[in-house]
């Protein structure tokens, strides 16, 4: 496994150049060129330049797996690897590792001379902007939360991407689950929003809205809110309200990551070699996703319209989401020729968003009657 693992480093070098160049050139570029903003209020203050370095992790995060994984989608490439004296955990692992390399060794190539920028270009502004100060030792904290959570996206990503037979279901796997659950939140919260105060460690009094709550389910969330989170706390010393957010979304991001990799594992001896370039069938993949996307999609679109400003225009946007469901089981039965099943699902889907959202709209309607009374 050493060896196989050796082989695998060597064999990303060139990738792996190629990624650290365009990473540095990117975060040297934004660091250099981004505006250090002194404002009148606090929370919004400063840019450290994390948002960069957020974005440029869940890129790679997103490429690197890809790129992995990959070998899975041409039966050449898999009798070649399947063929190394290595079980197929192990195979799973030396690419798994590889791939990491390829995320955190750009991130960190471009990383810290993007802190070493701001650091010199705040320091000339601090002569002549008073209280102009960064709390740097919070870039390192930063950067390790972004190492794990960074680990985290890439194992949901693989795990995602190696559902699909080839690699555009492998990659249409990874962006559908990733706006599946935040979707449905959305249609949850028109009916159910509410707001709360919670107290973090500093003892500050935040207030959380729910409108929020369907970021924490999107799969590049835990990043970005260490990003914002982050912000904050280097440009201004607290957390302030992104800290509520930014515990929740690493919490469900690391418990994402280990499901992940824990089925990534699992399944590696049941891939089947045969399965390469066929139809993918997996209950990850269209079977459960197109259906669910295609009912949130309608539930939303009722959810922004109104059942009382229900129309023709309406009725026209839900055939135009059904059709589109169609085209994506084109895509998923790679012909014309769709199966009963398929024309079922479209037609059970849409019916099934109309009546979720009726449902949600009655239960929402039911309970506000019911606080009504109570006051009386």
């Amino acid at each position: 496994m050493k060896k196989a693992l050796w082989c695998e480093v060597k064999r990303n070098l060139l990738p792996l150049v190629i990624f650290a160049a365009i990473a540095l050139i990117v975060g040297v570029s934004y660091t250099s060129t981004m505006e250090l903003r002194v404002g009148a209020f606090a929370s919004f203050r400063y840019d450290s330049g994390l948002a960069c370095y957020a974005v440029l992790l869940c890129v790679l995060c997103t490429v690197a797996p890809v790129l992995q994984f990959s070998y899975r989608m041409k039966q050449r490439s898999v009798d070649l690897w399947y063929s190394l004296p290595i079980t197929r955990k192990q195979l799973v692992l030396v690419r798994t590792l590889a791939g990491l390399l390829l995320v955190f060794v750009p991130f960190t190539i471009a990383y810290w001379p993007g802190v070493a920028i701001v650091a010199m270009r705040c320091n000339e502004l601090a002569s002549s902007v008073r209280g102009f100060h960064f709390q740097y030792i919070h870039y390192l904290s930063c950067f390790a939360q972004m190492l794990l959570l960074g680990t985290c996206l890439f194992g949901v990503n693989a795990f995602l991407f190696t559902r699909g037979n080839s690699m555009f279901d492998g990659i249409f796997f990874i962006l559908g689950w990733a706006i599946l659950v935040p979707l449905f939140v959305v249609v949850l919260n028109d009916d159910f929003a509410f707001d709360f105060y919670w107290q973090g460690a500093s003892g500050r009094q935040t207030w959380v809205n729910s409108s929020l709550f369907f970021t924490y389910f999107f799969t590049y969330s835990p990043v970005a809110w260490t990003g914002a989170a982050f912000e904050k706390l280097i440009t201004v010393g607290a957390f302030f309200d992104n800290e509520f957010h930014f515990m929740v979304t690493s919490i469900l991001g690391v418990l994402e990551g280990a499901a992940a990799y824990l089925a990534l594992f699992l399944l590696a001896d049941k891939d089947k070699s045969e399965s390469v370039g066929q139809i993918s069938s997996s209950r990850m993949g269209y079977k459960v996703l197109l259906p669910a996307l295609e009912a949130g999609v309608i539930a939303l679109i009722i959810v922004s319209v109104g059942w009382g400003w229900f129309d023709w225009n309406t009725v026209f946007y839900l055939v135009l989401v059904a059709l589109c469901a169609l085209a994506f089981y084109f895509a998923y039965r790679r012909s014309f020729r769709l199966k009963l099943s398929d024309i079922l699902s479209v037609i059970l889907a849409l019916v099934a968003g109309v009546l979720l959202e009726l449902l949600l709209s009655g239960i929402s309607w039911s309970a506000d009657e019911i606080a009504y009374l109570t006051l009386f």
